[in-house]
């Protein structure tokens, strides 16, 4: 028994590590330019998010509107930017919802750290870059799959957005699609007036 759950487990870690080996890296080198420009975008984006956010610190005696119309251009800045990021990323799909969630914990952790070494000089610690790490892990874990290629699950494809009813997101949304969407709506216009104006 213990010689075939170990052969089992041999023969599970040479077929991930077999899987990792033969990946299909086409796709990822012929959307390299917008890896670029999606990675260029995010990390703007979060930039001005962080410094909105991190900005005012220095200033103990700042009022609440004074804070505000510091921090505010930020804001507006980094909306705009993040706005032609997550387009760029949905429209060429070059990263899941998910994936977009743990490169945004991401970029902000390192600029957090940066802000907080020359800006706020306060010292980063051993724990912080380890923590650092930790997330990076979490996040390739994620972006090559790796446990469901160990583990041989199948990984679900990404929805196409072309289509709003399978980019939905919950299955609320996509029965709404539905029902909104068709073109045999059994409730016409002056059905419905007629229910609210007897």
């Amino acid at each position: 028994m213990l010689i075939q759950s170990s052969l089992y487990i041999t023969l599970r870690i040479y077929t991930f590590i077999k899987s990792i080996y033969i990946m299909d890296y086409s796709l990822i080198s012929t959307k390299l330019p917008y890896y670029v420009l999606f990675l260029f975008l995010f990390i703007v984006a979060q930039s001005l998010s962080m410094w909105g956010q991190f900005v005012t610190l220095p200033y103990k005696n700042l009022s609440m509107w004074e804070a505000y119309k510091m921090a505010i251009p930020f804001a507006w800045l980094d909306w705009l930017v993040m706005t032609f990021t997550v387009m760029v990323g949905h429209k060429y799909e070059l990263v899941t919802p998910t994936q977009d969630t743990f490169l945004l914990i991401i970029i902000q952790f390192c600029l957090i750290l940066l802000i907080n070494q020359f800006y706020l000089k306060q010292k980063v610690t051993r724990s912080d870059i380890v923590a650092f790490f930790i997330i990076l892990l979490g996040f390739f874990v994620s972006f090559l799959h790796l446990i469901s290629k160990f583990f041989n699950i199948p990984v679900p494809e990404h929805p196409r957005t072309d289509n709003p009813d399978e980019a939905s997101s919950t299955l609320k949304s996509q029965r709404y699609n539905s029902v909104t969407k068709t073109s045999e709506n059994p409730l016409e216009y002056a059905e419905i007036e007629e229910v609210y104006n007897p």
